[in-house]
C-alpha cells in the first residue's frame, strides 16, 4: 500500500492533496491569451498570432495535418486571412490577364497602323519616283527647243538650204535639170534659205528673244 502523502506546510498552516493546484492544461487546450501569455519562443508567439486558427486545433489535429497534404491545404485554404490573399492573388490574375488582352489587341491595332502607314510611304515613294520620271522626259523634251538648241538647228538648216541651191545649180549646170524645173526649185529652196538666214540675224541681233518663250 501507498504511504500517505506527506503534508505541505505553508505559512498559513498545512496543505492537503485537495488542495494542490489542477494541472497545466497543454497549449492547445489553453485560450489565446493564456498561450500568449506562457514563455513561448519569438517564432511561436508570431505564429499564434498571425495564424489563431491553430490555437483551436488539437494535438491529435496538429500531428494530422503535419502528416497529410491534403487534411493541411483544406485547413491551410480555410485561413480567413489565407482566403483574403488567395482572392487578392485570383483578382489580381484576372486584372493582369485582361490588361494582357487588351495590350494585344492594342499591339494588333498598332500593327496594322504601322502596316498602313509602310503602304502609304511606298506609295509615295512610287509616285515620286514616277514624277522624278515625267520631270526629266519633260525636261528632255523642252531641251529640243531651248533658244541655244534652235539656233544651232537654224544655223543648220540655212547651211543645209544654202547646200542644197548650189547642188541644184551644179546639176543644171550639168544639163541634169531642165530650165523649168530648176527655176522652180531653186526659188523655193533659196527662199527657205533666205527666211533661215534672216531668222539667225534677228536672234544675233536680239540673243534674248528666243528666251522670252521660255
Amino acid at each position: 500500500m501507498s504511504q500517505p502523502q506527506e503534508e505541505k506546510k505553508s505559512e498559513n498552516g498545512p496543505t492537503t492533496q485537495s488542495q494542490l493546484p489542477p494541472p497545466v492544461p497543454p497549449l492547445y487546450d489553453r485560450p489565446k491569451s493564456t498561450v500568449l501569455a506562457t514563455t513561448l519562443t519569438p517564432e511561436q508567439v508570431v505564429i499564434y498570432e498571425e495564424f489563431p486558427e491553430i490555437l483551436s486545433k488539437s494535438k491529435e489535429d496538429l500531428e494530422d495535418l503535419l502528416s497529410n497534404d491534403v487534411f493541411f491545404d483544406t485547413f491551410f485554404e480555410s485561413i480567413e486571412r489565407i482566403r483574403n490573399a488567395i482572392a487578392f492573388r485570383d483578382e489580381m490574375r484576372m486584372e493582369n490577364e485582361m490588361s494582357a488582352k487588351e495590350t494585344l489587341a492594342q499591339e494588333n491595332e498598332l500593327n496594322q497602323l504601322r502596316q498602313r502607314v509602310q503602304e502609304q510611304e511606298n506609295t509615295l515613294l512610287e509616285l515620286n519616283s514616277t514624277i522624278q520620271e515625267k520631270l526629266k522626259l519633260q525636261q528632255n523634251a523642252l531641251q529640243r527647243f531651248s533658244p541655244s538648241v534652235l539656233l544651232t538647228k537654224l544655223k543648220s538648216g540655212v547651211q543645209q538650204s544654202d547646200e542644197l541651191s548650189e547642188q541644184m545649180a551644179n546639176s543644171f549646170l550639168s544639163g541634169e535639170l531642165e530650165t523649168d524645173q530648176f527655176i522652180k526649185h531653186f526659188r523655193e529652196i533659196r527662199k527657205v534659205f533666205h527666211l533661215r538666214n534672216a531668222k539667225v540675224e534677228i536672234v544675233k541681233n536680239k540673243p534674248g528673244i528666243l528666251d522670252e518663250g521660255f
